[in-house]
């Protein structure tokens, strides 16, 4: 009797030929795990989405607000957290420890490290510097045996990374535009080991205590952790804000703290349940491009030819991705 192998996503199967029944299994499991995969593809795009939507209000509050960036991390992980353990009471993480408290430091660490490499130099190269986790993420599991079809992969790795700093820079028509310093060179470099750890320790929380209890716990720890950075710019700064402003303020918080932050955080992280580290990091180069079309809408900062062609290399290198993404993963285990 002839045996057909079958493998898809790092699932080995082997079925009779002849077998009708079989087959028809066959088929059905091939397209469970595809539409995991586009469910898990859509989670990390809304994600980086609302990243992006997050990064133009934070802006805002920074800019027009004068709000602390140190007291808004503060805040919106304490209320995204909080408002989490409402809906949601998960169990607190037990047994790896060691491994929540880590992913819990990041939490803090890819923000906090992103807002100051701004602070010391500007958007452009802060964003350009983060970035940098995405190849640290594409070696990482190419040396673990993750990936297959490389390179397909390192040639939309390569696209997207252009498409990033057109994106950020516009160059040559605006210049180079990037400032480099000791500081935010640092700080820069800082946020893309932050977000490369983040993104490659998210499958090992998922596995060991589930999505919504990383997500809540983590954020929740992460507050506590920025709590002594944020609590006194906090009180300072709410102190002599004036009541015309407060409402417009609170408004804007919100929006980071749930959906840029609690929302956000949360289907990133349950993306990788189905989806490889590196196809969620390609994935969230949405956010740059939901910041720019955002920042273009609310803020009247207009883009050039060449910005809307760096976005046009992202959206096409997420959406082959996201195509091919079945043969280029392999089994994703730690």
């Amino acid at each position: 009797m002839t045996k057909v192998f079958i493998k898809y996503a790092g699932l080995t199967l082997f079925v009779s030929s002849s077998s009708l029944k079989y087959r028809s299994r066959v088929r059905r499991m091939i397209m469970r795990g595809f539409s995991a995969g586009l469910k898990g593809g859509a989670y990390a795009l809304i994600a980086s989405t609302l990243w992006g939507l997050s990064g133009t209000a934070s802006s805002a509050l920074f800019s027009v607000y004068h709000m602390p960036y140190l007291s808004l991390l503060t805040i919106r992980m304490l209320l995204s957290g909080g408002i989490l353990y409402l809906f949601l009471r998960p169990p607190v993480p037990s047994g790896r420890i060691g491994l929540f408290l880590l992913f819990s430091v990041n939490l803090v660490a890819v923000q906090l490290t992103y807002l100051a490499a701004i602070n010391y130099t500007n958007a452009p190269t802060a964003t350009i510097l983060q970035y940098l986790f995405l190849p640290a993420v594409f070696i990482y599991e190419l040396l673990k045996g993750r990936l297959r079809g490389t390179i397909v992969l390192t040639g939309m790795l390569a696209i997207t990374i252009i498409g990033i700093f057109e994106l950020t820079t516009s160059f040559p028509s605006r210049g180079l535009g990037l400032v480099l310093n000791p500081l935010g060179l640092a700080f820069g470099v800082l946020s893309a080991v932050a977000a490369a750890t983040y993104t490659l320790l998210s499958p090992a929380m998922i596995r060991e205590f589930g999505a919504e209890s990383s997500v809540t716990w983590g954020l929740g720890a992460g507050g506590v952790i920025s709590l002594p950075l944020g609590l006194y710019p906090a009180i300072s700064y709410f102190s002599v804000l004036g009541h015309t402003l407060l409402p417009q303020v609170m408004l804007l918080v919100l929006f980071v703290s749930v959906l840029g932050t609690m929302l956000a955080f949360t289907l990133f992280i349950k993306s990788m349940s189905s989806i490889s580290a590196t196809q969620a990091s390609l994935s969230a180069t949405m956010e740059p491009l939901a910041a720019a079309a955002s920042s273009f809408v609310f803020l009247g900062l207009a883009m050039s030819p060449l910005q809307y062609f760096g976005g046009a290399l992202i959206v096409g290198s997420i959406v082959m991705v996201q195509i091919k993404g079945g043969g280029m993963f392999s089994e994703r285990e730690s």
